[in-house]
């Protein structure tokens, strides 16, 4: 499932227009990499543009927080991620 994770931004990213503390959002799939390259394409975004750190996602900003939802908790978000880290080494 698509999965959204909310946070503030703790820097200025000028080349993108994103201020310190300015709203962002990270999507995420809980199921697979698949799932979230296909969420991509739909809104017409690069899945080269995948950020593979932690937990692959998307970051959504500016009108893009629009096609963010409900989103997780910390505690959600951490548990998706041991998850995902789980996964990886099987």
């Amino acid at each position: 499932m698509i999965r959204y994770h909310y946070h503030t931004s703790r820097k200025d990213i000028p080349r993108l227009g994103i201020s310190k503390g300015d709203p962002l959002c990270h999507v995420y799939s809980d199921a697979s990499r698949e799932e979230l390259e296909a969420w991509g394409r739909w809104h017409g975004l690069d899945p080269a543009w995948i950020h593979d750190s932690t937990l692959p996602h998307f970051d959504a900003f500016g009108a893009r927080l629009e096609w963010c939802g409900p989103g997780v908790s910390r505690a959600e978000l951490r548990d998706h991620i041991r998850a995902w880290r789980a996964r990886r080494k099987t």
